[in-house]
């Protein structure tokens, strides 16, 4: 089992590295529709995750974006994993013509990506919509349009016909693990058949005291269960906060919507804006699930345990420069790979005996997991300083985790990595060189005659001068050089000044984004300004410091609750847009911004 994983592992962290990233335009499905008909524009992301924002798609006049879907999938084949992110737009136009959307071009990372031009035409003589086949599966119909009947919505019971389960990988687990938690809500396939399809639905966590989750994801897939019935897969990571039983409470607020006509090729699409259209909605409570956690056991414990928990890999050990001196520090840095808490593991140590000197770590993190940070990549930088010469090897790294699946401790320890350490300072016989040189004869120098006064340096005003600017250029070095050594020698310094200047530039983002009416952008940077003001002289790391973590920061520096429910705004501002939970056109983006500089100066 453990070689298994350990070569999943490296498949799947490994994957972008040996395949091309590319992004693919797959045009309109139909390309011909009537008009105020729908098609379905779809890119598709190849090796790259993310998304792109309908106001970077070129429409032409005349085409509008009504509605936009999200879904992702990895597939292994001989040469490694893959993955594909689907983004598919629905549009919609209202008049006949010919609409192309131009060749137009994505930036992702250093790299720029030409997406190839599409057509749709919209013709009166196109089959009506309703009896279009589509070539992608509908999401709850599940191919063909189903013949539906008229009824009334008193006919359905819904507390009769549509469920909610949770379920964890294991009847027990530890304080401290990030286990993933699902939420599987089920409904009867009469609801499609009667002209009702599910609009939204928000699982949400009641009670959480013992326990820290992250956001409900879902792949916005429905799938056709066993006994006939359609299911929808809701994903949190919960992380237990201390041992005991404990219930686990999950409740859910949602909406069927029903038309007389209705497009279902989207899962979320809300058809708030065509006529005919009836909103049913339903509150639903999970019955509450006994959960057993457990105390991480002491036996076989490591003294120098880093807090990890999950299965994990300790990969790409490195050392820069591998040619040193004594006294002279280098880096050496340690990945680790796999999936688990990584928000709680520590730094691992370094084997240094009284060859070396280690200093505090830093550390960053890459999330592979679609937000909910339990698989990914998590690097330390580790500064060491040799004490000695001719040191063959660099310190080597041990790292150690616990395995909640076999109820034990693992150990892991790098190889070793070869260096070069020169002695420092004059060498041995330029020092025999010196010490064998006689004392000078003091005795047979002769005075010379006195300097004139009015050749005498002191009275010079160049003199002086030039006294000015050599101090003062030698403490403009020494303050350059103890802030270098600084951030070299103290990272929570170097971190927090960091994280000064990172605040800094989202809020300018976030002032750019307000004057021109992003709301998307602006909350993105607006979150992203008060998790690294937060951040700075804390062991957070500030891309993954929650909503929960940040109102407790807050409230432990005094900040008021005000301001604490303003926190809150843009920390979920962004969702809020994409999900429907709020409506943007009442928001005041300006009156926000200001809102959120005045936060910010008060955090720090």
């Amino acid at each position: 089992m453990k070689k298994l994983f350990t070569t999943l592992s490296f498949l799947i962290f490994g994957a972008f590295s040996a395949f091309g990233q590319s992004i693919d335009s797959k045009g309109f499905d139909p390309e011909t529709i009537p008009p105020n008909g729908q098609s379905t524009y779809t890119i598709v992301l190849n090796n790259l995750s993310g998304s792109i924002s309908t106001d970077a798609i070129p429409v032409p006049d005349g085409l509008k974006i009504i509605g936009q879907n999200r879904s992702q999938s990895m597939s292994l084949g001989s040469g490694g994993m893959t993955s594909q992110t689907i983004l598919s737009y629905t549009v919609q136009a209202e008049k006949e013509g010919s609409y192309t959307i131009p060749a137009w071009k994505v930036s992702a990372g250093s790299k720029t990506f030409t997406i190839a031009e599409a057509t749709l035409k919209v013709d009166p003589s196109a089959p009506p919509q309703e009896q279009v086949i589509r070539r992608q599966a509908n999401p709850f119909g599940f191919g063909r349009a189903q013949p539906r009947r008229q009824t009334h919505s008193s006919e359905i019971s819904l507390k009769e016909n549509i469920k909610m389960e949770i379920k964890l990988p294991r009847e027990k687990i530890y304080v401290g693990e990030s286990a993933i938690c699902e939420v599987l809500f089920t409904f009867d396939r009469k609801f499609i058949e009667e002209g009702y399809r599910l609009a939204q639905l928000v699982p949400q966590i009641q009670d959480a005291d013992a326990f820290e989750h992250t956001p409900f994801t879902t792949d916005n897939e429905p799938v056709l269960t066993a006994d006939g019935k359609t299911q929808v897969r809701f994903t949190t990571v919960i992380t237990p906060l201390k041992a005991g039983e404990y219930d686990l409470k999950v409740s859910a607020e949602g909406a069927f919507m029903r038309e007389m006509q209705m497009d279902m090729d989207s899962f979320f699409d809300m058809p708030f804006s065509f006529g005919g259209s009836r909103a049913i909605p339903f509150e639903l409570n999970v019955p509450a699930k006994k959960v057993d956690i457990l105390p991480l056991p002491q036996q076989g414990k490591p003294a120098n345990f880093t807090g990890a928990i999950g299965k994990f890999a300790l990969e790409g050990v490195s050392v820069e420069p591998d040619a040193l001196t004594v006294g002279e520090p280098c880096v050496i840095t340690a990945k680790i790979f796999g999936s688990g808490n990584f928000q709680r593991i520590g730094a691992p140590d370094l084997k240094t005996g009284d060859d070396w000197k280690s200093y505090k770590p830093k550390s960053s993190f890459v999330d592979e997991s679609n937000g909910m940070s339990n698989i990914g990549i998590k690097t330390f930088e580790i500064t060491a300083v040799p004490n000695k010469a001719d040191l063959e090897f660099a310190p080597r790294v041990l790292f150690n985790y616990f395995d909640p699946e076999n109820g034990k401790y693992v150990e892991l320890e790098s190889k070793d990595i070869p260096v070069s350490v020169a002695p420092t300072g004059r060498s041995a016989r330029a020092q025999s060189k010196v010490e064998s040189q006689s004392e000078p004869e003091f005795g047979h120098i002769v005075e010379n005659a006195p300097v004139s006064k009015e050749s005498r340096l002191m009275h010079s005003p160049v003199f002086w001068g030039l006294q000015v600017i050599i101090v003062g250029a030698i403490a403009a070095f020494v303050i350059v050089r103890r802030n270098k050594l600084r951030l070299l020698n103290d990272p929570a310094y170097a971190k927090k000044l960091k994280c000064k200047k990172e605040c800094a530039r989202q809020l300018s983002l976030a002032n750019t984004a307000a004057n021109r009416g992003d709301k998307t952008a602006f909350f993105d940077h607006a979150k992203q300004a008060l998790q690294n003001a937060l951040c700075g002289g804390t062991e957070y790391e500030s891309s993954a410091l929650l909503l929960r973590e940040a109102q407790k920061l807050m409230r432990d520096r005094g900040i008021s609750e005000d301001d604490i429910a303003n926190a809150s705004v843009f920390f979920e501002g962004a969702d809020a847009i994409a999900f429907g939970g709020i409506d943007a056109s009442k928001l005041d983006i300006r009156e926000l911004n200001a809102k959120l500089r005045k936060l910010c100066a008060e955090i720090k």
